[in-house]
């Protein structure tokens, strides 16, 4: 049995969320100024999770070092108008996150209707759901 890898993971060896230096470079080269930068990793990809105008922002990577997309938590004031429309039916907003991929834009929201029970919804720009299931 390898104990050395047992214990990292049991104890989150800060080492092991470490990306490689081209992971590094490419969120350094695509990413101005981020703020508190912290890494995650996941069995298939790096997380940078950081702030940019007092917002939290997740840039995800696949280890390789290809950018995959990056989430922003939005206010909830600040969703568009088409999407809140869509959404509101199914209940109170809780969460709000916009995810831009290169060439599309989705959102994901976490919703709780009048039983208590949540939702996360996927829509796409549009406001069309793409995804609904109880969290």
């Amino acid at each position: 049995m390898d104990f050395k890898n047992l214990f990292r993971k049991i104890f989150n060896d800060p080492q092991e969320s470490l990306p490689s230096q081209t992971i590094i470079d490419a969120f350094n080269k695509q990413f101005d100024t981020p703020l508190n930068t912290e890494w995650n990793k996941t069995d298939q990809f790096y997380e940078a999770i950081f702030y940019k105008n007092e917002l939290e922002h997740i840039a995800i990577y696949q280890t390789n070092g290809t950018y995959s997309c990056l989430k922003i938590n939005l206010p909830l004031e600040s969703i568009p108008a088409t999407i809140y429309q869509a959404i509101k039916e199914h209940g109170e907003v809780m969460n709000a996150i916009k995810i831009n991929y290169t060439d599309i834009q989705n959102f994901e929201f976490i919703v709780r209707d009048k039983n208590l029970i949540r939702y996360s919804l996927l829509l796409d720009a549009q406001g069309k759901i793409l995804n609904k299931k109880i969290v």
